[in-house]
């Protein structure tokens, strides 16, 4: 049987949470015992001082846990061991921040708080339960372990709205609703608001529309506003083709010397203004990375994972992540290129079945995560008859359910003569939340050759 290995990772970042985030805090104290939820001494002095700064100031204490530890440090006669752990923990706190490290959200955070409180409370059960078995307190035992409670704080937790003012706190929480990306112009009103956690995100067009190039501009803005993308290449594009629009969009050069067409502006019809700037040489692989590494700041916030067409299916995706975050990696965006083509679910024989739960099971993989995934999907053949159109619920391909399990279907639109100005229409196909015209659109304008679609949108 396979163990999973507690090596402080978790007990770390719930702490920090405490330390830093209100809704953490809040929900940790409204179950916090006397003795602490912690399995070790220093995490549960620490967890004290948020819980008692809470319920005196109204919030945790962020930078003050500085000067409550200064406090206690003059007044304790804690042991060396306590206290040099303490400042061990005060010192990683500070790196994490002054190395500007992304936050991860409060749901996560609070799932991670419950499994881990229910690990300790399981361990303090056992081990008390074992004392007994050893004196022949047989019943006391049992008694120990059939009145064993679990710790509630994330997903499935009961909830008491009359009661539970936190979980009002947390649901009217804006930054939980704030967007991982920025676009220029109205586009950044138009889907940019809706790149939010908690959420899946898909882009239906017909073939070669440019959805992975949608996709990977999605996730270079994601990493520019400092978040985690962990990008799933499923067969569409090979590793070292995701590399080289990675490197034309970090330094906004084309691959070969050339003549491009750059977007100055754009009004809502689609009319386009462009700049010919001319390239005589084209891009290096050590230009390519300086720019990327810059847009980063060095920082480990893009993982890039490929696989051949059909050979990873969501619960694969699903183990590469859970690995990174046993590293303490946990993603902000998850981008799949794309849904279309990856393998079936195990156990799973009818074609349109497959395609259901693929899509039902991305939509767990953001609930359960906490994150924003975004995909694409391929449109039917009758997308290719609508000339001048945009593209509506009729299109699906596959099986119609997929439209019912995203919270946002955003169809790409091109005439012949848009794909010529790099202009491309945007249209909500289906929208959970919020109002939305299926047969409006709204316009960009970029350049292809250095893989951003999205340059301009109007201002107006």
């Amino acid at each position: 049987m396979k163990v999973k290995k507690y090596d402080g990772g978790d007990l770390r970042r719930v702490l920090i949470g405490m330390v830093t985030d209100q809704t953490v805090c809040s929900r940790v104290a409204s179950q916090w015992p006397d003795e602490g939820l912690f399995d070790a001494d220093y995490a549960n002095l620490v967890g004290g001082w948020c819980v008692n700064h809470l319920q005196k100031y109204g919030s945790p204490p962020n930078d003050r846990i500085t000067g409550l530890f200064e406090t206690w440090a003059t007044k304790t006669t804690a042991g060396e061991k306590t206290v040099g752990a303490v400042e061990k923990f005060l010192h990683v706190l500070s790196d994490e921040s002054s190395n500007g490290e992304p936050s991860q959200s409060s749901d996560y955070l609070l799932d991670v708080a419950g499994r881990y409180f229910n690990m300790v409370r399981m361990k303090r059960a056992m081990e008390a339960a074992g004392d007994d078995l050893a004196r022949g307190r047989v019943d006391q035992a049992y008694g120990r372990l059939t009145e064993l409670t679990q710790v509630e704080m994330g997903a499935g937790a009961l909830v008491k709205p009359a009661e539970d003012y936190d979980v009002w706190q947390q649901a009217f929480d804006t930054k939980q609703g704030e967007p991982l990306a920025v676009y220029p112009g109205y586009m950044n009103r138009w889907i940019g608001r809706d790149m939010v956690r908690d959420s899946l995100i898909a882009f239906m067009g017909p073939d070669k529309s440019g959805k992975s190039m949608m996709l990977l501009d999605l996730a270079f803005r994601v990493v520019r506003a400092r978040h985690r993308v962990a990008y799933f290449e499923a067969g569409d594009m090979g590793r070292d083709a995701v590399m080289r629009r990675l490197g034309t969009r970090a330094t906004r050069r084309p691959m070969r010397p050339e003549t491009c067409k750059i977007p100055i502006s754009i009004d809502g019809d689609g009319n386009v203004e462009h700049r010919e700037v001319v390239f005589d040489r084209g891009l290096s692989s050590g230009e390519g990375y300086k720019a990327f590494r810059k847009t980063v700041r060095g920082k480990d916030l893009f993982r890039l994972s490929c696989h051949p067409n059909s050979s990873v299916n969501v619960a694969g995706i699903t183990s590469v992540l859970r690995d990174w975050e046993r590293e303490g990696w946990v993603a902000d965006v998850v981008a799949i290129d794309y849904a279309d083509i990856l393998a079936p679910p195990a156990g799973v024989r009818d074609t349109l079945d497959q395609i259901d739960t693929t899509w039902r099971h991305l939509r767990r993989l953001s609930q359960e995560l906490h994150c924003l995934v975004v995909t694409a999907t391929q449109s039917s053949s009758l997308a290719y008859n609508d000339k001048g159109g945009v593209l509506g619920r009729k299109h699906f391909s596959g099986r119609k359910t997929k439209l019912a399990h995203v919270n946002g279907m955003i169809g790409i639109n091109q005439t012949t003569g848009d794909k010529e100005n790099g202009v491309v229409r945007l249209n909500w196909v289906v929208k959970r939340d919020g109002y939305y015209v299926e047969r409006r659109w709204e316009a960009a304008a970029g350049c292809p050759a250095i893989a951003n679609p999205v340059i301009r949108s109007r201002t107006k």
